[in-house]
C-alpha cells in the first residue's frame, strides 16, 4: 500500500498542513517512524517529539500546537481525533489475515455438522455432530469445537481454542488462540460424610453475541442452570476468567489477567484494569470504571469509578493513598520518639532507689 499525504487526508476527513505529495508506505510511532512513513499526535504531550521525528506526515488531533513544525518539508494532517483517524490509516497498512482456504483441510475431522459452503477449516480442527456454522467462518488449526456448537457468519476460530457443548457465538466474533468458552464452573459443596467435596454439575452454555472478542487463554465457564453471557461488541483480553452465570452487557472491555467470579452482572460500556478481581453475586452499573489491579467486594453503581485493594470509590482511595504518603516520612520522627521514650525510662529506672546497690 502506498498512499500520499493528500490521499490519507481525503480519507480521513482531515486538512493539510503542508505538501500533499509526500509518498508514505507505512506507519509508525514518533520515536520509531521512518521517513516514508506517518505517524501520529494525540496530544500535546507527544508534540515535542515531532522535531526529532523522521516521519515527513502525521496526523495531528485538532487544538494541538505542534511547535517547530516546517510545512515546506513535512506535513500535518489535521483531525478531531489523531488517534481515532490512525485507526483507518492502520487499517489500510495491515497485511490481510492469513486463514485457510475455502474447504476443509483433508486433517480435518468434520462429523455430521452442517456448515456453510463458505466456511473455512483449518489442519487438525474437529467439529463434532450437530454444530451449526455460518457463512464465511473461519476455524483455524488444532481448533475443537464439541457438539452442537453455534457459530455465526464471519466469525474466526484460531488455533487451539476449544468451544464446548451447545456454547453460541454470534456473527464476526473472534475466539484468540488458546481460550477454552463453556469450560465447567467451579462448584463444589462439601460432602455430608465430610470426605471430600462434591462438584456442582453445570448444564447451562456460554452465549457470545455478535462482536464479541475474547483474548488468548481466556476460559469462560457456563452457567449452572442457563447461561453465561457475553455482551455485543464486548472485549475481553488474554488470561481472563469468567465465572459461570456472569452476564456482562454490551461494549465493555476488560484487561488482562482479571478473574469475575460467579453470577456477577457487568453493565454497557464498563472499562475494567489489568488484573482486577471482581467477588461473585456483584453489580457493576453501566459506564462504571475499575482501576488496574480493583479487588471488588461491593456493587459499583452507574457511572462511578472505584480503585484499590479492597475497592473504594477513587476519590477516596486517592486520599488514602496520599495520607499514607505523607505518613511514611512521619516513622523515622515517630520512630526516634518511641526510642528516646524507651531511654528516657531506662534511664528513670536506673536512677531509682530501688536501683542502688
Amino acid at each position: 500500500m502506498v498512499l500520499t499525504a493528500q490521499e490519507i487526508a481525503t480519507k480521513v476527513g482531515g486538512t493539510l498542513e503542508g505538501c500533499g505529495d509526500h509518498v508514505v508506505r507505512g506507519v509508525g510511532d514518533l520515536r520509531g517512524a521512518r521517513e516514508d512513513d506517518a505517524t501520529y499526535i494525540a496530544d500535546a504531550n507527544y508534540a515535542r517529539l515531532w522535531q526529532d521525528c523522521r516521519a515527513r506526515v502525521a496526523l495531528v488531533s485538532e487544538g494541538v500546537d505542534v511547535a517547530g513544525h516546517d510545512p515546506s518539508t513535512r506535513t500535518l494532517v489535521r483531525v478531531a481525533q489523531a488517534e481515532i483517524a490512525m485507526i483507518s490509516l492502520l487499517e489500510s497498512f495491515a497485511p490481510p489475515p492469513e486463514a485457510p482456504p475455502i474447504g476443509i483441510h483433508a486433517t480435518a475431522c468434520v462429523e455430521t455438522a452442517s456448515l456453510d459452503p463458505s466456511v473455512s477449516v483449518g489442519p487438525s480442527a474437529w467439529i463434532a455432530r450437530g454444530c451449526t456454522i455460518g457463512a464465511h467462518a473461519v476455524i483455524h488449526a488444532g481448533a475443537r469445537i464439541y457438539p452442537e456448537v453455534r457459530i455465526g457468519a464471519r466469525t474466526v476460530i484460531h488455533a487451539n481454542a476449544v468451544i464446548r457443548e451447545r456454547c453460541e457465538i454470534g456473527s464476526d466474533a473472534i475466539v484468540h488462540a488458546g481460550a477454552v468458552i463453556g469450560t465447567e464452573g467451579f462448584g463444589y459443596r462439601p460432602c455430608p460424610s465430610g470426605k471430600g467435596l462434591l462438584r456442582i454439575p453445570h448444564l447451562g452454555n456460554v452465549v457470545l453475541e455478535d462482536g464479541v472478542e475474547i483474548g488468548s487463554c481466556t476460559c469462560i465457564d457456563r452457567g449452572t442452570f442457563g447461561s453465561t453471557r457475553i455482551g455485543h461488541g464486548t472485549k475481553i483480553d488474554n488470561h481472563c476468567q469468567i465465572g459461570h452465570n456472569v452476564q456482562i452487557g454490551r461494549s465493555t472491555v476488560i484487561a488482562g489477567l482479571s478473574g469475575i467470579a460467579g453470577s456477577c452482572t457487568i453493565g454497557d460500556w464498563v472499562r475494567i484494569g489489568a488484573a482486577s478481581g471482581i467477588a461473585d453475586h456483584r453489580n457493576v452499573g453501566n459506564g462504571a470504571q475499575l482501576a488496574a489491579r480493583t479487588a471488588l467486594m461491593h456493587d459499583v453503581p452507574a457511572g462511578e469509578i472505584w480503585g484499590g485493594m479492597p475497592a473504594r470509590e477513587i476519590k477516596v482511595e486517592m486520599r488514602h493513598v496520599l495520607a499514607l504518603q505523607k505518613l511514611s516520612p512521619l516513622s523515622k520522627d515517630l520512630q526516634r520518639l518511641v526510642e528516646q521514650a524507651r531511654a528516657a525510662r531506662s534511664s528513670a529506672k536506673a536512677g531509682s532507689p530501688s536501683s542502688a546497690p
